[in-house]
């Protein structure tokens, strides 16, 4: 096994100085550290992390809590930026299992894997198990899911809202209706953010304009939208859960005979790249996954290195529309 003290010899330098290089710890000149680096790439050093974490406390290991299946194209969005955190700051990233429904040991799983953090990135957030992990002393981080005391990064649903629903309103639409995903604190920011901006612009939203659905559910997005339009005063647009519902949606309905936008406009969300490959490209909201991560990571960073003085945030995050076709 390769050891630094060999790594020093090679390259004709102190222990000390091979231990900062490799460990991005830039005191040297770049010159050397690069030399440094690459010499123990090409002696076959590999670091010993037990041995680290013995010595610093510290696993560089970051829990990921995701209940679901990894079917949609947000959340792998989103993982890939997490990936890419992760890998700036030379973090391993572990998926912690539930146990049973309760996910009572998600606390347990995270301290016994000496775990130096947990992102939650999607999970039953009213169970005890969530809420445990994200108030103890294991710096946590919940994405989308709001908890008092606990670090928090939300997309910013409501200002999402406003800002589509002017988008129409400047395209003339003043019938505007909206399906949401299953209920949850995403769902209920997003239509609390469609009422009030409707009642800014004197929108007015028949109760039955309002459809309760479900995320990535292509059919029932498109019989919702039948029934918008047998109402006897139909929508002119429809606010759909997320781009997998809309797109799907959008092929049921041609093969029916309605046109998008001509018989009935339609909006995404999340800016999935499938939605701007389609005919007509969908107008849709984008989320801005890559600053989500980072500011998760940063929240995590400071709860990990200064845990005394670390005051947990709640980070709103904006994305932004893009004006396709279907709108």
């Amino acid at each position: 096994m390769v050891k630094l003290k060999d790594i020093a010899e090679a390259c004709g330098v102190s222990i000390a100085t091979v231990s900062r290089a490799l460990n991005g710890q830039v005191n040297e000149n770049r010159e050397k550290t690069a030399f440094i680096c690459r010499m123990a790439n090409e002696m076959g050093y590999y670091p010993n992390n037990a041995a680290r974490t013995l010595k610093t406390s510290r696993s560089n290991n970051i829990g990921v809590i995701y209940q679901d299946l990894m079917t949609h194209a947000y959340f792998s969005r989103l993982f890939d930026s997490i990936r890419r955190e992760a890998e700036i700051r030379k973090l391993d990233l572990t998926f912690i299992d539930r146990d049973d429904f309760t996910g009572r040991h998600y606390y347990e799983h995270a301290r016994q894997r000496n775990m130096d953090g947990v992102i939650v990135v999607q999970a039953e957030f009213e169970a005890a198990g969530i809420l445990r992990l994200a108030t103890s002393s294991i710096p946590t981080v919940v994405i989308d899911h709001s908890y008092e005391g606990a670090d928090c990064v939300l997309a910013d649903n409501r200002a999402s809202m406003e800002q589509i629903v002017r988008y129409l309103y400047g395209r003339g639409h003043r019938r505007i209706a909206f399906i949401q995903g299953q209920k949850g604190t995403v769902s209920c920011e997003r239509l609390a953010g469609f009422y009030k901006i409707c009642t800014e612009l004197g929108i007015r939203v028949p109760v039955e304009y309002i459809k309760e659905g479900l995320f990535q559910n292509a059919s029932e997005c498109s019989e919702y939208i039948m029934e918008f339009l047998r109402l006897p005063l139909p929508p002119t647009c429809v606010l759909c859960p997320d781009d997998s519902s809309v797109i799907g949606a959008i092929l049921q309905l041609q093969a029916k005979g309605i046109r998008v936008p001509e018989d009935i406009a339609l909006v995404g969300y999340d800016g999935i790249a499938m939605g701007q490959n389609i005919v007509p490209r969908l107008t849709t909201y984008s989320q801005d996954t890559f600053r989500i991560a980072r500011e998760a990571f940063l929240l995590l960073t400071d709860a990990i290195e200064n845990p005394d003085q670390h005051v947990p945030k709640k980070i709103t995050v904006a994305g932004h529309l893009i004006e396709g076709e279907t709108a």
